[in-house]
């Protein structure tokens, strides 16, 4: 059975980064986030591994698991948005206590997508694969990036329709930077298997599943059976 979180207005933002940090010269995009969501009526409170950056995380995996398990616990937070994604989230799912979790909404993309698959195997709570936090600092949010908080605020038992963007980012252009975050471009085209009719229903686990596995982390694939070693 799922259960669903439903946002609520003035919602407060928990902060952490279980993957990656955001390193000390780029702190100004989180700042601005934290402000923008402020703007729109969220309070947001931010943990001190988002702040921190070394060798391809935030800090160790056992500090990351200490303060993303302390944010899910904490009543006071309704809603986790990590800054953004990373390589080495898999090391921290040994340290989680599902068990303690009740539901509250996930949000984010990249390798928060294998937080996102573990929480909704091992708690029946769903998860939103969406914008990270530094992609909501623009001005304002193109449509598609815009959905993540129609979508997470629907009640349960209602139901929210959502369309396939008009246009996406071929590729970052830090020197021209826009309101909106992302360099809209290319028109969006979707493609299915030739001369066949596919219909799909029921619910969807996806995200991106290139996520890092070593053979070090055997005790995972083992413990845990979030996913098979790729």
């Amino acid at each position: 059975m799922i259960r669903y979180p439903v946002l609520k207005e003035g919602a407060t933002i928990g902060v952490t980064a279980p993957s990656s940090g955001v390193p000390k010269d780029l702190h100004d995009l989180v700042k601005a986030a934290c402000e923008r969501m402020e703007e729109r009526g969220f309070r947001v409170v931010c943990g001190e591994t988002v702040w921190t950056q070394e060798k391809a995380k935030s800090s160790e995996a056992k500090k990351r698991a200490t303060e993303l398990q302390a944010m899910m616990e904490d009543d006071a937070i309704d809603l986790m948005i990590p800054p953004w994604g990373g390589q080495l989230l898999i090391e921290v799912l040994p340290f989680l206590d599902f068990e303690q979790w009740e539901p509250k909404w996930i949000l984010g993309y990249s390798d928060t997508s294998l937080l996102l698959l573990a929480i909704t195997l091992n708690t029946g709570i769903a998860t939103a694969h969406g914008t990270n936090l530094v992609d909501l600092r623009g001005e304002y949010s193109d449509d598609t990036t815009a959905m993540w908080q129609p979508v997470l605020s629907t009640k349960i038992g209602d139901s929210i329709v959502q369309h396939s963007s008009k246009k996406y980012q071929k590729e970052w252009d830090f020197e021209r930077p826009t309101p909106c975050v992302f360099h809209l471009t290319e028109k969006t085209k979707w493609q299915g298997v030739p001369k066949q009719t596919l219909s799909i229903n029921g619910r969807l686990l996806g995200g991106c599943i290139d996520v890092p596995f070593s053979r070090s982390n055997d005790r995972i694939h083992d413990e845990k059976r979030v996913l098979p070693s790729i």
